[in-house]
Formats: structure tokens, sequence, C-alpha cells
């Protein structure tokens, strides 16, 4: 169990990462015509969904039921793109314009730290106990 904050270690760089270029490529943002402010809220709150996402999934693996595991996947993928959603027609809603790019932006960060954070939990369900 050791090993749970070294698997969550690619997931803080990517997010690290790109709310560093966000940060310092503005200027390319806005000759893109991209909202960064958009972009670095998606970025936030992708982070903060796939943190909690992870934890709820590293205590479901300890379960002795493996379904626990796989509902807990479901709900979590279900739980995030229904967060994104409000999170996205909340946007629309309060913004005057929206920005497709910041949008679509938010979008890959989605698939990335989604498809990060299901790398990082089947390495370490490989290493479970439980997983007899």
């Amino acid at each position: 169990m050791k090993n749970r904050p070294r698997a969550f270690l690619p997931i803080l760089a990517v997010f690290l990462v790109s709310s560093g270029l966000i940060l310092l490529g503005a200027s390319v943002l806005r000759e893109w015509k991209t909202d960064g402010e958009a972009l670095q809220g998606g970025n936030v709150l992708l982070f903060g969904l796939t943190g909690i996402s992870y934890l709820l999934h590293i205590k479901s693996i300890r379960s002795p039921n493996p379904h626990v595991f796989v509902r807990m996947i479901y709900s979590s993928l279900i739980i995030k793109m229904m967060v994104c959603m409000v999170a996205a027609f909340l946007y629309g809603w309060l913004a005057k314009s929206v920005n497709r790019n910041a949008v679509m932006g938010c979008f890959i960060l989605y698939v990335i730290y989604t498809f990060l954070e299901v790398r990082a939990l089947m390495k370490f369900i490989k290493k479970s106990p439980n997983n007899a």
C-alpha cells in the first residue's frame, strides 16, 4: 500500500505541467482564441475529481468483493461525467460567450486524466493482495 502516492505521481505531473503551460502560454492561448481561465478552471476541477476518484478506488481495492472495484470504476466515471456536464452548463450559462477551444481542451484533459487514473489503478490492482 505504500505505492499509492507513487502511482498518483503521473497524474500530479500532468496537472503541474498543464497548469504551467496554461499560465506561461497565456499569450499563445490568446492567439489561438482560447480562454485560459476556463481551461485552468477545468484543469483544477478535473484534477480534484481525479484525486477523489483515485482515493475511492484505492479504498475499494481493499474490499474482498471483486465487484466493488468494478462498481467503483463505473460510478466514478459517471460522477466525473455528470460533474463535468454541470460545470460545462454553468460555464455556458455564466459566460458571455462559450469558448469552444477551452471546452475542447478540457475534454482532452478529461481523457488524459481518466487514462492515467485507470492505468495507475490497473497497475496497482495487479500488486494487490486481494487479487487472487
